[in-house]
């Protein structure tokens, strides 16, 4: 059973990220989340508000048509409030008929609070990517044209 509702928290970040349900993410993770992508962009893991990490996600991923993320191999380890979950992933992002795919593994910890599942910490480790690596530039291209179009 909790298991179940790690697993659905879990879930509901990346289904969030991929419909930009920014609510969504934002209503499972916790008042402070250390994001840890250093794997991928070299920079340190930095601790940030639900809000903070959605006003990240929502300047790169809305320059893609869309995204996919597919989450498989979890492996929840359960100790009373807190849960840490290890899994793989699959990240498709589209523009046009190029795709850019990154693969990885996650570490994922969440506390129990309130009785909800909430993420406090997430961890990307990068593995490869392939397509056209050069899609993540040209989403920021996208979001500063469209930025620009609106003003």
């Amino acid at each position: 059973m909790e298991g179940t509702k790690v697993l659905a928290a879990v879930t509901n970040v990346f289904k969030g990220a991929d419909t930009h349900d920014w609510c969504l993410v934002q209503s499972v993770l916790a008042p402070k989340v250390m994001l840890d992508y250093s794997s991928m962009n070299g920079l340190g893991p930095v601790e940030l508000s639900p809000k903070e990490v959605t006003n990240n996600w929502e300047m790169f991923l809305p320059g893609f048509d869309k995204t996919h993320h597919q989450l498989s191999a979890f492996r929840v380890q359960l100790n009373g409030t807190v849960a840490d979950v290890h899994y793989s992933a699959v990240a498709d992002h589209f523009i046009d008929d190029d795709v850019w795919t990154v693969t990885a593994t996650y570490h994922t910890r969440l506390v129990k609070e309130d009785g909800l599942w909430l993420v406090n910490y997430h961890k990307i480790n990068y593995e490869n990517q392939t397509g056209n690596v050069n899609l993540p530039k040209r989403a920021h291209e996208i979001l500063a044209e469209r930025k620009a179009s609106s003003i």
